[in-house]
């Protein structure tokens, strides 16, 4: 999919196209959704039955920051998603291996080796800021080159990745 001429276009002039709007709107995007109006019945629904101010107050107020929050996640993710603009991050790669990230590089890879109880997993740090990297955008980033990574500004979460 990142791969596609259009797309790479698309992310080269900093703009989302269209086929990457699912790594915005996964299930992540979801879960936070419906747990957005699950809280708006649950929040009415004990207003409605509570009996004085004070049950109101205690049960419906936390509730509703509770959702409000989730609220906020799901803007951000459809504001990016809708018509927001990617931040590209250009320089040198830096593959660290296994030793810890630094900012030294304006573009860094880390390889956490398989351990007790867990997988072999990937990260990309890039604009001070650390990114799970999926195998997909793992397999186009090379190090010890310039690449240029695509990040959605508001959801922070790593889009793309281009040769530079």
């Amino acid at each position: 999919m990142n791969d596609r001429p259009e797309v790479e276009l698309a992310n080269r002039n900093g703009r989302l196209h269209s086929a990457q709007r699912g790594a915005l709107l996964d299930l992540n995007f979801w879960a936070a959704a419906v747990l957005v109006v699950a809280g708006l019945v649950v929040t009415v629904g004990l207003a409605l039955v509570a009996e004085t101010a004070g049950e109101v107050l205690g049960a419906v107020v936390p509730l509703l920051a509770i959702t409000g929050w989730f609220a906020f996640v799901c803007g951000r993710r459809l504001a990016d998603a809708f018509g927001g603009r990617l931040v590209a991050v250009t320089g040198w790669t830096h593959d660290f291996d296994t030793t810890r990230l630094t900012d030294e590089y304006p573009i860094g890879l880390h390889r956490s080796p398989p351990g007790f109880k867990s997988l072999e997993s990937f990260s990309l740090r890039a604009g001070g800021r650390t990114y799970p990297l999926e195998r997909k955008l793992r397999e186009r980033i090379r190090p010890d080159r310039v690449n240029t990574v695509l990040i959605a500004p508001r959801a922070k979460v790593l889009i793309n990745v281009l040769p530079a």
